[in-house]
């Protein structure tokens, strides 16, 4: 090391200040940067401390890279449960859109924390949804206060008429209610099944009991009866009501069969051969009532693609229910065609017609036009529901056409086939007659 006393006669006054000046202010600036390095590593073990140490595999040690690595570790950890919390919050989301009723979950304060698509549209509704969210608002409300459950029925007139129930239970925590949760379910087809099944059960009854009442006065009067003549005449009026309720209860039968089978089994058909077997199948009837069934020549052969049987249940009940409602002498047109979309046949008469109010309603379980005329005929008043079901399996559609006093026309519809179908030894048969 230099001499201080050489290194002074060699330098000047002036030069020693600046290089003490220099060597103070080096020093200064090394003191400030320990004292910032040490408040960032006390700011660091401060961080990592909080990042719960304890969970972590590094050791609680200072330093800048021990309280960085525990630091990195806790930031990972916290965004792998956040990655976790976005996917329990996506599969609830998921489960929730796919629940068919409405769901609504409040706080305790009864503000809605989760609401699922069916529910959006009552809230800020309008019209009767908006009465859906005043009564999920009320009875919230009251379940907060109280802790019990509640329900209610709300039938809005529409259109479309609906009938909603909303159920609210509380959701509790520590024996209280800390939030509740709200169902809005739509039961108006289950209302509208039920009044079916009760209106199907009443019908059923009533038609089986005329009959059986019948059959039960005519065979009392029997045993009391010596005369042969009225003896023969009660019995035939006994075989009219056993027949009557033959035909019902087939009737019923058939319905049931065709409602359960929504999905038939499909094979080309040729139009022509369902129409001559069911033309075969009537044609005595409606000689015996002195109708005529025309079946004018068809065109170009059509085809279409389902179940045979029932597609020749659907004509034969057409055709069935214009002979019972046309007067002796009278005559029923049944045409086959094509738009070039679908395949088409339609059954007209000349009887009563029927009154455009009850359009709507003749493909109904028992629902007759004329009621004494049906009582005459022996009319079951299934056969029109019989169709529609046929129709609805086989995805066509059916067309009234009808006139008070001067007849009507039924036309099903149903998706065609192109191509040539072998025609049945009965369709040559009826052909040829």
């Amino acid at each position: 090391m230099a001499d201080p006393a050489v290194v002074a006669a060699a330098v000047p006054d002036a030069a020693l200040v600046v290089v003490a000046l220099a060597f103070l202010g080096l020093a200064a600036a090394l003191s400030a940067q320990v004292v910032a390095r040490r408040r960032l590593t006390d700011r660091l073990d401060a961080l990592a401390e909080r990042a719960d140490p304890a969970r972590l595999d590094v050791p609680a040690a200072t330093g800048d890279d021990a309280a960085l690595t525990r630091i990195e570790r806790s930031i990972d950890r916290l965004l792998e449960q956040e990655r976790l919390d976005l996917e329990a919050r996506l599969r609830l989301d998921g489960a929730l859109g796919a629940i068919p009723e409405g769901v609504v979950v409040t706080d305790q304060q009864g503000v809605v924390m989760v609401r699922n698509p069916v529910a959006d549209r009552f809230a800020d509704a309008r019209h009767g949804d908006a009465l859906v969210a005043a009564a999920i608002d009320e009875l919230v409300a009251d379940v907060l206060a109280n802790g019990q459950a509640a329900s209610r029925t709300l039938d809005l007139f529409g259109p479309p008429r609906r009938a909603l129930v909303i159920d609210v239970a509380p959701l509790l925590g520590d024996g209280r209610a800390v939030g509740a949760m709200a169902l809005i379910g739509d039961v108006t087809e289950r209302r509208r099944l039920e009044a079916v099944r009760r209106d199907f059960v009443a019908n059923i009854s009533h038609e089986l009991k005329t009959p059986v009442g019948a059959l039960s006065l005519l065979a009392e009067t029997m045993i009391g009866e010596t005369d042969p003549v009225v003896g023969r005449r009660l019995a035939e009026r006994m075989m009219n009501e056993a027949i009557r309720v033959a035909h019902t209860i087939e009737d019923l039968i058939q319905l049931s069969r065709i409602e359960a089978d929504e999905a038939p089994v499909r094979e080309p058909v040729a139009m022509t051969q369902i129409v001559a077997e069911a033309v075969t199948r009537l044609r005595p009837a409606a000689e015996h009532a002195g109708i005529v069934l025309n079946v004018p020549e068809p065109g170009a052969p059509l085809t279409v693609l389902g179940d045979r049987r029932q597609l020749v249940s659907a004509v034969s009940n057409l055709i069935d229910n214009a002979v019972k409602y046309s007067d002796a002498g009278s005559s029923i047109e049944i045409r086959t065609g094509t738009d070039g979309r679908s395949a088409w046949v339609s059954v007209g008469d000349h009887g009563i017609g029927i009154p455009a109010r009850e359009l709507e309603r003749v493909f109904e379980r028992f629902y007759r036009v004329d009621h004494a005329r049906s009582r005459q005929t022996g009319g079951t008043g299934l056969g029109l529901a019989i169709v529609r079901h046929v129709v609805n399996n086989h995805h066509g559609e059916i067309d009234v056409d009808s006139r008070m006093g001067e007849g009507s026309t039924f036309t099903l519809r149903f998706p065609s086939l192109s191509g040539p179908v072998a025609v049945s030894e009965i369709e040559d048969h009826v052909r040829a007659s």
